[in-house]
């Protein structure tokens, strides 16, 4: 009975869609709620794992050791969820290939996080771990970012939609975010905000590190800028300028908040925005570069062929 279920249990596309862009938010809300753990000192309140303390899974009733017991209580739950997501591409009627491989490389992201996670505490927070942690996370995130886009189209092809300039200039973009990001964890790592008092630091110059992740963030902007004018010359579609629009006010959002948490000593709100803020950067750049393609069925690659074709020159791109 229970193989019958099993054989007959369907996913439709819609609700696949949904379960992806449920897994978008839940990886990326764990980015967030990590991040309140470092900048509240708790990253140690739960000094050993996979157990909170010694031999107790639960933490005791402190404030440190409760924050970082609520931190793995919302992480396993987004992670299961996740993972519901993922199972469901193998019962999505039709079922594709390429949305199982995605599915598959988001529960490898997610071992690998947990794996992360238990050697980042049993390091005592090293810098090093937490900046791998972080951009790790960041890279589930784009994993799971690929799979709601590909959800979302039924075409097997990509097609540009804009000119090959615009692509390679939003290809550096993606290239210098990755920089900046980079150069983001190691201004962590040099700051105050350890996660806990017993973390060792960078022995970077904080204000150094600092200059150099403001200099990639000006670049980056430029480059925005400059991307902005192309789509513009190039007449490119509305929903590709509305697009590289948001980006950039989500960037000079973010810098905003980057260079009043600098000058104000780092307070601990703030740089959970900025933390926030880099997330959606990075969610927003992603899905700026996938963008500039549309997704078309690739038996209606030749014009020729449909010309001719009566069955196939009836037949549409699909870019819903």
């Amino acid at each position: 009975m229970i193989k019958k279920f099993i054989s007959e249990f369907s996913v439709s596309p819609l609700l696949f869609k949904r379960l992806s862009y449920f897994a978008l938010v839940g990886l990326s809300l764990i980015i967030i709620s990590g991040g309140a753990v470092r900048l509240t000192q708790s990253g140690l309140g739960c000094p050993t794992w996979p157990d909170c303390q010694g031999t107790h899974l639960v933490a005791s009733y402190s404030f440190h050791p409760m924050i970082e017991f609520a931190n793995r209580v919302i992480t396993i739950f987004l992670t299961i969820a996740v993972m519901i997501a993922s199972a469901a591409a193998f019962f999505r009627k039709p079922f594709r290939k390429d949305l199982a491989w995605l599915a598959m490389g988001l529960v490898m992201g997610l071992v690998a996080q947990v794996i992360l996670g238990g050697f980042t505490v049993l390091e005592k927070l090293a810098p090093p771990f937490v900046m791998a942690h972080f951009l790790l996370s960041l890279v589930v995130v784009l994993n799971a970012l690929f799979l709601y886009y590909r959800a979302s189209h039924e075409g097997s092809r990509d097609k540009p939609i804009v000119t090959k300039e615009v692509i390679w200039l939003s290809r550096l973009m993606f290239a210098v975010l990755i920089f900046v990001l980079f150069v983001g964890t190691a201004v962590t790592g040099s700051g105050p905000h350890s996660g806990s008092p017993l973390a060792v630091r960078l022995p970077f110059p904080l204000r150094d590190v600092a200059e150099l992740h403001a200099d990639g963030v000006l670049f980056l902007v430029g480059l925005t800028l400059a991307s902005i004018f192309l789509l513009h010359q190039s007449n490119a579609p509305e929903p590709v300028m509305k697009r590289a629009r948001t980006l950039l006010w989500i960037m000079a959002a973010q810098g905003i908040i980057g260079y009043t948490q600098y000058f104000t000593n780092l307070p601990a709100l703030l740089v959970e925005f900025h933390i926030a803020g880099a997330t959606s950067v990075w969610i927003a750049m992603i899905w700026h570069n996938l963008n500039l393609f549309e997704r078309t069925d690739s038996q209606v690659s030749n014009m020729s062929t449909a010309t001719n074709n009566p069955l196939l020159a009836s037949q549409r791109t699909s870019t819903y």
